[in-house]
């Protein structure tokens, strides 16, 4: 019986991190999943003073927080433009 209980705890222990996506986040604790193409947002971070930083611009809708090369990297996948926040 104990060691049914220890076998499901780590079962579920380890079911856990096939609940997770891959990407990092941008600046703002964003970012968009590159399987599904949503964006969303995880726990803001802060910005460090003076980086700048870009918005991909797709369809008129505005994701924000991004570095340069992050933002060129989502306009070759998406589309859209990348500007400056």
């Amino acid at each position: 019986m104990r060691r049914a209980v220890i076998i499901a705890l780590l079962a579920a222990c380890l079911g856990a991190d096939s609940l997770a996506h891959p990407g990092g986040t941008n600046a703002d604790g964003c970012h968009t999943n590159r399987r599904t193409g949503e964006y969303h947002c995880h726990d803001a971070k802060r910005r460090p003073a003076g980086r700048q930083t870009y918005c991909h611009v797709v369809n008129g809708e505005r994701r924000c927080g991004y570095a340069l090369r992050s933002c060129q990297s989502l306009q070759r996948q998406f589309g859209g433009t990348c500007e400056a926040e």
